[in-house]
């Protein structure tokens, strides 16, 4: 399933022949079992004496929305894996991008979801266990 109230624009530029391909993105929920309906975040995490480690968790949509309520996935520099609305994604990869206040449609249900959270409460335990996965600690 596609979250259509959240579009960022891509642009992939061919490293053959130089053409810019141009894709309006989406986050995607996950097809896998344990993962099913849920959003990929994912965030590099700096390990010391190595390079930077990439690592993700997966998160429901009122998670996802509470995670842009409280400004946490900018602020921890997370990014959520996206996919094309039409056709495929020509590289290896789906993309991931950063999830900006300015990319979610005004008046949508996913904005009423991150209206409707209330920020002075602390993140549930799921929530605080996934983001423990990808080296974020709350």
């Amino acid at each position: 399933m596609l979250l259509t109230d959240v579009a960022v624009e891509h642009v992939l530029v061919s490293k053959k022949t130089g053409v810019r391909q141009t894709f309006v993105l989406h986050p995607f929920t996950d097809t896998q079992r344990e993962s099913l309906g849920k959003f990929e975040l994912v965030r590099d995490v700096p390990e010391p004496g190595r390079k930077d480690v990439r690592r993700s968790t997966y998160v429901s949509a009122a998670q996802l929305a509470e995670l842009v309520a409280k400004g946490l996935l900018d602020q921890h520099n997370c990014y959520v894996r996206m996919c094309p609305a039409q056709g495929k994604y020509p590289g290896a990869n789906n993309p991931i991008k950063k999830l900006l206040p300015g990319n979610i449609r005004a008046g949508s249900p996913f904005a009423a979801a991150i209206a409707a959270v209330d920020v002075s409460v602390p993140a549930s335990r799921e929530l605080r266990t996934a983001l423990l996965r990808i080296g974020v600690k709350l």
